[in-house]
């Protein structure tokens, strides 16, 4: 009680006080959000294509980057014990030209028969629309920036007609070049630099009762000139290249810091304020009974208040801007378990600023106040 009455002697400070801090979290926590939504996105159709395994050329670095492999690893990846299903994806950057003469770099994917790899959610249209001649699949993010409407629209890629058959939702991408998903066969005719027999990745989904590490294993042995990864080892490769090899992921980060030690300074640096306005209540405090541990406890309780309310109206913020988000190329995404981490992140941050404020307690001469 009595650290609260502290708090609200001064009302206006204490407003601007947790608005520091209500800041502050909202910068690290949309910091942290923009790197788990944009994980998220480098890894969407590895993780959405709902396969075990993955072949692909070696050092491979990320999805975005694949180069072609021979078509007839497909059937030498069927052959292997523990493979139910194998099939192939086409993966390379092109030109879209729009109507009105624009070129914009897009990423290239084609699907094989079973449209295994492709978007996962559609607006209009069904994915299967991509095995008709010259006929291409949007996302509803992209439409403006690609200068079509919808299903109907006419375009180019690289002096070759493309209709836009179908229209995707939500299917994101980190480099700001949309995807655009076609079959193989029209893929291959789009790029020019791919053969007839060549793709860019076989999809292997396991037979029951074989583990995904088991059958990459098995691939790796008998299937010559390729690398062999885990669903979960290809996002995860994915996400580490566009992170950490690019930078991207370490700004990001800086940044989150930097949010958590701006809310740490802002309560700090209020806390001492508010523990030199009150030194002769403290005094008088210790000169009537009260123990500095107490005294002390009451610093730390005020750290924690401000620290909460602080928490409570940045993470409003945050879930309202990550709502308005999913809408957009870029979403704020998080998880639980992150969201708490970060929690703990910010009471700690506040727990610590509040010590400067605990020295000057254990440094009051409780005699002040008789001379006084």
């Amino acid at each position: 009680m009595l650290a609260v009455k502290m708090l609200l002697h001064n009302r206006s400070r204490f407003a601007m006080t947790t608005a520091g801090i209500a800041v502050a979290f909202f910068l690290s926590a949309a910091q942290v959000g923009l790197l788990v939504g944009w994980c998220d996105t480098c890894s969407a159709l590895v993780r959405h294509a709902g396969v075990d395994v993955w072949l692909m050329a070696e050092r491979t670095p990320a999805f975005d980057y694949g180069t072609a492999i021979p078509r007839r690893r497909i059937y030498q990846a069927r052959s292997v014990k523990g493979v139910a299903w194998a099939e192939g994806l086409f993966m390379a950057w092109n030109v879209w030209q729009r109507p009105d003469g624009r070129r914009v770099n897009i990423e290239l994917v084609g699907l094989d028969d079973g449209c295994v790899g492709g978007p996962w959610d559609m607006k209009q249209g069904a994915v299967e629309i991509v095995h008709r001649p010259d006929t291409v699949i949007v996302d509803e993010l992209f439409l403006d920036a690609l200068g079509v409407r919808g299903v109907g629209s006419e375009v180019e890629m690289i002096r070759r007609r493309a209709t836009v058959g179908g229209v995707s939702r939500r299917v994101r991408t980190l480099t700001a070049s949309p995807f655009i998903f076609t079959s193989i066969r029209s893929a291959v005719a789009y790029d020019h630099r791919y053969r007839d027999d060549e793709i860019t990745y076989v999809m292997v989904r396991c037979v029951p009762g074989y583990t995904p590490e088991q059958v990459r294993d098995t691939l790796a042995e008998q299937v010559p000139h390729v690398e062999v990864l885990t669903t979960r080892q290809f996002a995860v490769r994915t996400m580490k290249y566009w992170m950490l090899e690019t930078g991207l992921g370490i700004t990001v980060v800086l940044t989150a810091v930097l949010g958590l030690v701006v809310g740490a300074v802002v309560i700090s640096q209020n806390l001492f304020a508010l523990t030199q306005e009150h030194l002769p209540h403290y005094a008088t405090l210790l000169a009537v009974g009260f123990s500095r541990a107490q005294l002390a406890g009451v610093v730390l309780l005020q750290g924690l208040i401000l620290g909460t309310g602080g928490i409570a109206l940045g993470a409003t913020l945050f879930f309202q801007a990550a709502r308005l988000s999913t809408a957009t190329p870029i979403p704020l995404e998080t998880t639980p378990l992150i969201f708490a981490a970060l929690v703990l992140v910010m009471l700690a941050c506040c727990l610590l600023a509040s010590f400067v404020s605990v020295r000057v307690i254990f440094r009051i001469d409780p005699v002040s106040v008789f001379r006084g």
